[in-house]
């Protein structure tokens, strides 16, 4: 009898140094730090070593004698593999965690909570291949708060944070899911949005309107000024085939539209067609 107990202790112990193995696998790719992995490279070697010494410690029973201290030995020896199991477990968990955080630090822009540029960047140039591929319409609107240097200026950098965190909770909540809206620098915006020039502009006018009736110390006490925005638009199209050609044609409408007063929209067409071919 107690040599079959020892023998499952045994068994079950190789069980554990499987896991273990398979643990170190799945966390292996997940760890940040070089130290880290040859640490685990170190386990991984011991639990070949222990899977191995193991199995034949659980097999040896069998041919010979043992006694209580033995059955002892390897139900402590089954205790320290589970630990070992464990700590491996909370270790994966843990570094899964500190990734994601990474990767939603890396994303997410820490100010407005829309998407980081380098974000952008990534999501947008997959939009334009699929648009290209499947000819289906694609269209950028470049934002940018106006006077905003004079606004931090005057009132201090909280409160222009707070400006910018307004303006980015208009964009939020007038997009849809599929929408892409992203802080591009500073007090700069941008948005990628499926649909054409038309239906864009529509709602970059209700984007304008929005922010100049309720970015106010009226519609918000913790507002010192009001807010307004320029935009400008343009499409994906012929000479705005690439994701940068695209960024720069909606850039130079919205920098016509501080030109022309500011707290407006305009639209890439024939004005900025005869600006390129000239």
């Amino acid at each position: 009898m107690s040599q079959i107990l020892e023998a499952s202790f045994g068994l079950v112990s190789v069980g554990v140094g499987v896991v273990i193995l398979f643990l170190a696998r799945r966390i292996e790719p997940i760890l940040t730090l070089l130290l880290h992995r040859r640490l685990l490279h170190l386990w991984v070697l011991a639990g070949v070593l222990i899977v191995v010494s193991q199995f034949i410690g659980a097999l040896s029973p069998i041919f010979r004698s043992n006694t209580f201290t033995d059955i002892v030995e390897e139900l402590v020896e089954l205790a320290v593999l589970s630990c070992v199991a464990f700590a491996l477990y909370l270790l994966g968990r843990v570094e899964r965690e500190e990734v994601s955080l990474l990767r939603h630090s890396a994303e997410v822009d820490e100010l407005t909570g829309v998407s980081s540029r380098s974000f952008f960047y990534r999501a947008a140039a997959r939009r334009v291949e699929l648009s290209e591929a499947n000819n289906l319409p694609l269209t950028c609107i470049v934002l940018d708060v106006d006077n905003f240097k004079a606004y931090n200026d005057r009132y201090g950098h909280v409160a222009g944070d707070r400006a910018l965190r307004y303006v980015a909770q208009v964009l939020r909540e007038s997009l849809r899911a599929e929408d892409i809206a992203a802080r591009y620098g500073g007090e700069e915006f941008v948005l990628l949005m499926s649909g054409d020039i038309k239906e864009v502009a529509k709602v970059a006018e209700r984007v304008r309107q929005r922010v100049a009736v309720d970015c106010t110390p009226e519609g918000d006490a913790s507002l010192h000024g009001n807010i307004t925005v320029s935009l400008g638009i343009a499409s994906l199209g012929d000479k705005t085939c690439t994701l940068d050609r695209l960024l720069e044609a909606a850039d130079r409408e919205m920098y016509r539209s501080k030109k022309l007063g500011k707290n407006q929209t305009n639209v890439a067409g024939d004005s900025q067609d005869t600006e390129e071919t000239a």
